[in-house]
């Protein structure tokens, strides 16, 4: 049993948005771009699905930002993969992004593995927080014979220090329910500069890079049985 996943997180696209980024190392005019480049880099008959870990654009509540988020659906569809989508705080509108990507919140099946995306709740500081009775929801029907695999964009572990909130709340209690949910691999986006994969209690987390930020990262993963192969390319 294998899966192999290309992820792409942060891409933070302004096109036709009303509105300026103002972070000058986020290259988000150049996001269909960078996606091209992508694709151009990888062995495409050789991805299965392509991982989408949010922040697509980086003003969601900006008019023109939905026409944005679809020319990025258009440019992301010509890899010709089904893709999984774990929006981001700058994406405003889970539903809208589930919408615009024919996708859903919750357990997808693929190859033999279990996947499941969180669209995690927002504060006004950009804090994060799961419904952890939503979450044992979306685990109800999983099959414990298969490896499951956990989706979202803010990182679960390990805790990272700044004043700004990049871990989930209570990310501690999300961890114990991946273990006794026998959960081998969780990946976010977020942290721009990302972490490497790290086990604990026999998950594998792992933090993926920006697309919008120099060095321009991407990862691909393989998965062999409930074993992790993961490669981060910087274009």
């Amino acid at each position: 049993m294998q899966l192999n996943m290309l992820v792409l997180t942060d891409i933070h696209y302004v096109g036709k948005a009303n509105h300026i980024c103002g972070i000058q190392e986020r290259k988000s005019k150049q996001a269909l771009e960078l996606i091209q480049e992508v694709f151009e880099s990888v062995e495409r008959a050789k991805i299965d699905l392509v991982v989408l870990l949010g922040d697509l654009v980086d003003n969601g509540k900006a008019s023109g930002a939905e026409e944005d988020m679809v020319a990025l659906q258009k440019e992301i569809s010509k890899l010709g993969k089904p893709v999984i989508v774990a929006p981001g705080n700058h994406d405003n509108c889970p539903k809208t992004v589930f919408e615009i990507f024919n996708d859903f919140e919750g357990l997808h099946n693929v190859n033999g593995y279990q996947i499941i995306n969180f669209a995690d709740r927002y504060a006004e500081d950009d804090s994060s927080e799961r419904d952890m009775s939503a979450m044992e929801n979306m685990f109800k029907d999983i099959n414990p014979d298969q490896p499951v695999i956990a989706l979202q964009h803010n990182p679960i572990f390990p805790p990272i220090e700044s004043s700004y909130p990049y871990n989930l709340i209570r990310a501690d209690n999300v961890m114990e329910f991946y273990t006794k949910k026998n959960v081998v691999l969780s990946v976010s986006g977020h942290l721009h500069r990302g972490t490497s994969a790290e086990i604990r209690n026999n998950v594998c987390y792992f933090t993926c890079s920006a697309l919008c930020e120099a060095p321009f990262s991407y990862a691909l993963i393989t998965m062999t049985g409930k074993e992790s192969d993961i490669e981060v390319r910087n274009l």
